[in-house]
């Protein structure tokens, strides 16, 4: 971020009237500038976060499809092999069932 800077070191302590109106005058300009960064970085924060917000969004509504389209391909495959679909459920049941035995025992033995 650059930033303007104000020479206060030319006025003396001593200077007139009008050489403090003219340095109050450039500190208000510094000011005014400063605002209009903060500003700007304000703005396009915002548009970041919108946008960031948006790509979310279309990316959540995707995954929500892909999803439909597994689930209906899942429901048709076992409509037309309902032997196999209870098959594979049987055996990740049963790994399932084995992976979960074998972690509770060991977790069991520790204590």
């Amino acid at each position: 971020m650059t930033s303007a800077t104000v020479d206060t070191r030319a006025v003396k302590q001593d200077g007139t009237v009008r050489d403090r109106a003219i340095d109050a005058c450039r500190q208000v300009a510094h000011l005014s500038h400063e605002a209009q960064l903060l500003k700007s970085f304000a703005t396009d924060a915002v548009d970041d976060g919108v946008h960031a917000a948006k790509r979310a969004m279309k990316s959540l509504r995707r995954g929500v499809e892909e999803f439909g389209d597994f689930k209906e391909e899942a429901l048709h495959r076992v409509k037309r092999q309902p032997l196999k679909a209870v098959g594979v459920a049987l055996g990740v049941g049963l790994v399932l069932g084995v992976a979960a035995g074998w972690t509770g025992g060991r977790l069991g033995h520790r204590e």
